[in-house]
């Protein structure tokens, strides 16, 4: 017989989704009848096979209520209950850099103080073990405070203040990341194996364990630990000697964070992994929707980057039995390693796999990217400044999910017409107009197809005029084209332009 229980996800100071049905489920012993009470309102559902589920009708933001959960035996009861806009943020490290952390970190953590923001942080193990299940027996909500902001995603908090200012209602985040993932990580291997795409992720990854064993994996890791700890160490040194110094000096005086980690079956870093030990554990925590975080670890497979994501969308969307959820996710910034930089190579995989999540982007329903080109550091993957990031998909948000009068688009080209010594490029009317600052990184390409550095002259109407010396009939445009350059198309709101290319024959 399955003792009496409610799912971990479940707690004390938990936000649940307004304005749609919820579900709470957990397990209990057949036949049972299930009664989830509060605000002096009762609902029901029997234990079938263990299990059960009981679905709350829609109720507008409010609390604080007590909500009880009685088997007929047992009551499990919640106290400061809310109802509110509940969001997940998934990832690798750029979602997962904590708010201590980012820029400005200690006075946003001081700040951070709003009783209706909530906090639950997914538990992060690779496989499910009793050490996954004490934890998630252990976790709770939290209440936002500067006790407990500290170690929560910057993108996701500094995203979830601007509904709080916006919405005026209470706002749960549940945080479910991992530095270092690769998409495949967070997917289901049932998912991965329906494509050619997926199915290399789970090849190539095999092929990396080989015959080792678990133990032989174990040694490994231990050996690795040892090496990251001892490079950590001389990073918080030399941050102790200079609070704010920068990632060029670091890797130049610590050296660089050793990567990858080793394989093994048991690795957060295999295929489908992290999918059934955190993405499944929370499922179908009923929510508003999704923001996403990743791409840096795909770069190498950064042509079939679109069709993961497309994929992962529905796989996600699939586990919480709702094809309609908003799924939000921030395009690559500006990155380039100071390695790359001094041997005058520049990353051609970046800018393709931008353009892979910006096609993404357009082909999946309920979809917004968050263009944060100009928020690359150099020699830096992980850039400090995250309230522009979280601000960024706030405004998806804001203007995609909840219709409110944003302006959430920068400039992205919408048509094209060839001249004898120019190109004109007029991009879609965001009613902000579009703004040049400093140099710029346009480039045009005539019958050859090679690339020369171009000129550009805004005109009215939303146009752009392209010129570079030596082409005539200029065919093709780029701009942004590197894996870390100069930015300087924005729209009147500050608002970047995506990298694009246009013109180019397929």
């Amino acid at each position: 017989m399955a003792l009496f229980s409610v799912g971990f996800i479940f707690s004390d100071n938990m936000v649940l989704q307004r304005r749609k049905n919820v579900v709470l489920w957990g397990e209990g012993a057949d036949d049972r009848t299930i009664t989830v009470a509060f605000g002096g309102e009762a609902y029901w559902g029997k234990v079938v096979g263990e299990k059960w589920q009981v679905m709350l009708p829609p109720h507008e933001y409010g609390g604080d209520f007590r909500l009880s959960v009685d088997d007929g035996y047992e009551t499990i009861a919640f106290e400061n209950v809310v109802f509110g806009e509940v969001w997940l943020a998934g990832g690798q490290s750029n979602m997962e850099l904590s708010l201590l952390d980012s820029a400005d970190g200690e006075k946003a953590v001081e700040e951070a103080d709003d009783r209706w923001l909530r906090l639950y942080a997914t538990p992060k193990h690779a496989v499910i073990g009793e050490e996954l299940l004490r934890e998630e027996r252990e976790n709770t909500w939290k209440v936002c405070s500067p006790k407990t902001a500290g170690a929560f995603s910057a993108v996701a908090y500094y995203c979830a203040k601007r509904f709080r200012d916006a919405l005026d209602v209470p706002v749960g985040l549940i945080g479910c990341y991992w530095g270092g993932t690769s998409i495949s990580c967070w997917m289901d291997e049932a998912v991965l194996t329906k494509s050619k795409a997926g199915q290399q992720y789970i090849d190539d990854y095999a092929t990396l364990v080989g015959e080792k064993t678990d133990a032989q994996y174990s040694e490994e890791m231990d050996a690795y630990f040892a090496e990251w700890h001892a490079w950590n160490e001389r990073v918080e040194r030399r941050r102790a000697m200079e609070p704010d110094v920068g990632w060029e000096v670091l890797n130049r005086e610590c050296g660089l964070c050793p990567w990858p980690q080793p394989a093994g079956r048991t690795s957060p870093f295999r295929p489908a992994g992290l999918f059934g030990s955190m993405i499944q554990r929370i499922a179908p925590y009923t929510l508003r929707g999704f923001l996403y975080y990743q791409g840096e670890e795909d770069a190498a497979r950064c042509r079939s980057y679109g069709e993961m994501l497309c994929s992962l969308v529905r796989n996600w969307r699939s586990e919480w039995r709702d094809y309609t959820l908003p799924f939000l996710f921030v395009q690559l910034p500006m990155y380039i390693s100071k390695e790359d930089f001094d041997k005058g190579e520049d990353n051609a995989n970046w800018p393709l796999l931008r353009e892979q999540q910006w096609l993404a982007s357009q082909m999946i329903r309920n979809c917004g990217m968050a263009v944060t080109l100009d928020c690359g550091e150099f020699d830096n993957i992980h850039p400090a400044n995250k309230q522009p990031v979280g601000e960024r998909l706030a405004l998806q948000a804001l203007a995609k999910v909840y219709g409110a009068h944003v302006n959430a688009e920068g400039p992205y080209p919408v048509s094209l017409e060839r001249q004898k010594d120019r190109l004109l490029i007029r991009f879609h009317k965001s009613g902000s107009g579009l703004m040049l600052t400093g140099e710029q990184a346009f480039e045009l390409a005539g019958h050859d197809g090679q690339y020369h550095p171009a000129t550009a002259q805004l005109l009215p109407d939303y146009m752009l005029s392209l010129q570079a010396e030596g082409i005539e009939w200029p065919q093709s445009a780029r701009y942004a084209w590197a894996a870390y350059g100069l930015t300087p198309l924005y729209d009147g709101a500050g608002l970047p332009a995506a990298p694009f290319r246009i013109g180019e024959s397929s």
